[in-house]
């Protein structure tokens, strides 16, 4: 799966350049670590932009696409033949609940700058406990000393390494999952 940031975007940031080669095959890994930790969090993919095509179950005539942002519905077949369908954002309304095929393109084209931004920060996190040989995290250290060097934790490491704060991963969700929304159906 595509990161959402390469090694030139977090050396931006840090204002550091990383060899080419082993340096920056083990960023752009650790940035691809972050990326799937996010998109575990956010609960979609988001990027890059795909086309997909799947077998829709419909309840009451009404399919949730599964992934967001859509970006064009292109066909919904049932038997080989293209049946009407009327998209409102994130779904479609189909005639009947009979089983069908929906192709549809979502995620963004680039990778929006704030899951950039946010993949850039864990990976900077955790490349200080790495550069001081303490692991992918400092998880229940206070502090850590070598010679006149000294790292400290105020919650004890709990949130150093590939771990983002509950308020970050709630926004993030929001504008980037299918949000903290839940639709329920009704009779009458």
């Amino acid at each position: 799966m595509t990161a959402f940031a390469k090694a030139a975007d977090l050396g931006k940031r840090l204002q550091r350049t990383f060899t080419a080669g082993a340096e920056t095959e083990w960023i752009d890994e650790l940035l691809a670590d972050a990326s799937s930790y996010l998109r575990g969090e956010i609960g979609q993919v988001v990027f890059p932009r795909t086309t997909s095509t799947y077998t829709a179950y419909p309840t009451n005539g009404r399919e949730d696409l599964p992934q967001h942002p859509v970006v064009t519905v292109d066909a919904v077949v049932r038997d080989s033949v293209g049946i009407e369908f009327t998209y409102r954002p994130g779904r479609i309304t189909v005639d009947c609940d009979d089983p069908c095929d929906v192709t549809f393109t979502w995620g963004y084209e680039t990778a929006p700058r704030e899951l950039t931004r946010v993949a850039c920060v864990l990976v900077s996190q955790t490349l200080i406990t790495l550069e001081a040989q303490l692991g992918l995290t400092a998880g229940g250290l206070s502090s850590a000393q070598i010679d006149e060097f000294r790292l400290a934790w105020a919650n004890a490491g709990e949130q150093s390494g590939m771990e983002a704060p509950p308020r970050l991963l709630a926004s993030l969700r929001r504008q980037f999952g299918r949000g903290d929304v839940h639709v329920s159906e009704t009779d009458g």
